[in-house]
């Protein structure tokens, strides 16, 4: 009697999708919020591989200086400009990694 379709592509594919399981839970685990980072009166940029980070003021890569940080906040766009403007900020950071759409909003203010 043949074995059912079923049983015989789980053994085939079971071990892969088990693999990409551990790997995304890995990921959920030691993901690196990089806004949880800063706080207020540091200077910030913009980094593609960590969100924003902290940089000298005298950097040219420096965008402003941090004035606010409210960790656990909304991230949608209206919540994170209602933030800001509270502390003379029109210019915000949100972290890339948000969970039930909260995540860090960092206000920032340019550079004088």
């Amino acid at each position: 009697m043949p074995k059912p379709a079923h049983a015989s592509s789980l053994r085939r594919f079971g071990p892969i999708l088990l693999a990409v399981l551990a790997f995304l839970v890995f990921r959920a685990v030691t993901s690196d919020d990089a806004a949880q980072d800063i706080s207020t009166g540091q200077c910030v940029t913009a980094d593609p591989a960590r969100d924003v980070r902290a940089v000298d003021c005298s950097d040219p890569a420096a965008l402003g200086r941090v004035v606010f940080v409210q960790r656990e906040a909304f991230t949608d766009d209206s919540s994170v400009r209602r933030i800001c403007a509270g502390h003379g900020s029109t210019r915000a950071f949100t972290s890339a990694v948000s969970q039930g759409g909260t995540g860090t909003v960092v206000c920032v203010v340019p550079l004088t």
